[in-house]
């Protein structure tokens, strides 16, 4: 299933709602897996992107498909000026899909047309390397990580940190019922 546009973001996955737990890492960082990924569509690959991507994100969605969600969304910001590594976090499990290896790497980055936003990109553990299987643009990562910082002044907010709004939203996408309870717009 895709993600929903909205005026302050795109999601595009299959899930999300990670119950973060470490775990020893064999392969490649999936930072550096991330980032390859984000470099086709910053340059507006996205069937390299879908080619790159998780089985289970590409069994949900076409290229064509993904590209019509992401371009929309993502090209008005321009040139991506810089993508700073803000947090990865692990997980033996995630919302409807097998335990596996799953990582959530997120980045502060500056767009030429937004100074400030928040990325990240879920991934899962495939044949010994990082696949991704979500994407989620929206508005910058607290300056400090773990500050839990929340967004009183959205009116969808309800209270909820922008990572809780993020895998609340992921989570309903795929039918999950548990995760965040964040009252978010349809």
């Amino acid at each position: 299933m895709v993600g929903r546009l909205s005026a302050w973001g795109i999601t595009v996955a299959l899930c999300g709602c990670l119950s973060f737990g470490g775990f020893a890492q064999s392969a490649p960082a999936p930072d550096a897996a991330a980032r390859q990924w984000l470099f086709y569509v910053d340059g507006g690959d996205y069937a390299k992107g879908w080619d790159r991507a998780g089985s289970p994100f590409r069994t949900q969605i076409s290229a064509p498909v993904l590209q019509s969600k992401i371009a929309p969304v993502r090209e008005p910001l321009g040139a991506i000026l810089e993508r700073r590594l803000f947090r990865v976090t692990y997980s033996n499990t995630a919302p409807g899909l097998p335990e596996g290896k799953y990582a959530a790497v997120q980045f502060s980055s500056r767009f030429a047309n937004k100074p400030a936003a928040g990325e990240t990109v879920w991934l899962n553990m495939e044949k010994d390397r990082w696949a991704v299987i979500g994407y989620f643009i929206g508005p910058e990562f607290a300056t400090s990580a773990g500050s839990g910082a929340r967004d009183h002044g959205r009116p969808d907010a309800k209270g909820c940190t922008r990572e809780e709004q993020a895998r609340a939203r992921i989570a309903r996408m795929n039918g999950y019922t548990g995760g965040p309870k964040c009252n978010l717009p349809e």
